[in-house]
């Protein structure tokens, strides 16, 4: 049973067709979250989409609500291979691996490796970011685009180190993307960014989550972090790779040797 959290107030726009609201419904009630609003923040069903907003609040203006079609966005998902995530995620004679992102967040990475080919289980705990993550998933499943990315997509709603240390057989990968301020000029980036850091529960245990999927010995376990931070754990990994402001980190459990004393 997921743990009961607070959510943001929900407003419903008149013109929202009742199988939208019939959707959030069964949403919501999947994560079992009436228990309280969250001070400041409101969900808004809009017939296009769902967006969550802060309220009366200059320094944040706008809303946030997940995309997979935003042009910007687009032109990533239609040149995987040149995104980082797909390049550290690769395994060798593998063509279609199946990754677990553990901390799916908005979605963006986990669409991103779909768009290449791999089959991807999104986890998300936090059940204001998995609902926004679920209407951007439907819409994007309902154009023509992107309905063939998103078969290769499986969202559950729920802790990730429940949901791995359930899992039969490891996958051949698992994605680890732990959230970190973001330094950026982008001020679309900071409203994102802001508006999560509302709605964030406890802080996630990244050391013990990082540490189980080792111990699950999958193919590889791949973790971003911004470029100057130290290693998770301290563990130095297999390789890694580096972008302008976040690098991929890659471990492969199968090569590490005595480095895996540290999970056993």
């Amino acid at each position: 049973m997921h743990p009961q959290y607070s959510l943001p107030a929900l407003l419903i726009d008149p013109h929202c067709p009742p199988e939208r609201i019939a959707w959030l419904s069964r949403a919501l009630n999947q994560v079992n979250s009436a228990i309280g609003h969250l001070a400041g923040l409101e969900l808004h069903l809009l017939p296009q989409r769902l967006e969550l907003k802060a309220v009366n609040d200059p320094a944040l203006p706008g809303s946030l609500w997940v995309d997979f079609l935003a042009p910007a966005f687009r032109r990533r998902y239609r040149q995987p291979h040149q995104e980082l995530i797909v390049q550290a995620s690769k395994i060798r004679g593998c063509p279609a691996p199946v990754v677990v992102d553990a901390t799916a967040g908005l979605g963006r990475d986990g669409f991103l490796l779909a768009a290449a080919g791999y089959q991807v289980q999104m986890m998300e705990r936090n059940p204001v970011v998995a609902v926004l993550l679920q209407d951007g998933l439907a819409r994007a499943t309902a154009n023509p685009e992107t309905a063939r990315i998103c078969q290769r997509i499986q969202l559950t709603v729920g802790d990730a180190k429940d949901c791995l240390a359930a899992v039969a057989a490891p996958p051949d990968v698992i994605y680890l993307d732990p959230m970190f301020p973001g330094r950026t000029k982008s001020a679309k980036v900071k409203l994102e960014l802001q508006l999560l850091q509302r709605v964030a529960m406890p802080t996630e245990d990244n050391e013990n989550l990082f540490r189980l999927t080792l111990s699950l010995r999958p193919k590889k376990v791949v973790v971003k972090r911004p470029l100057k931070e130290s290693f998770l754990m301290d563990l130095r990994p297999s390789y890694t790779l580096k972008g302008k402001a976040v690098r991929f980190d890659v471990y492969q459990p199968a090569t590490m040797g005595k480095a895996m004393s540290l999970v056993d």
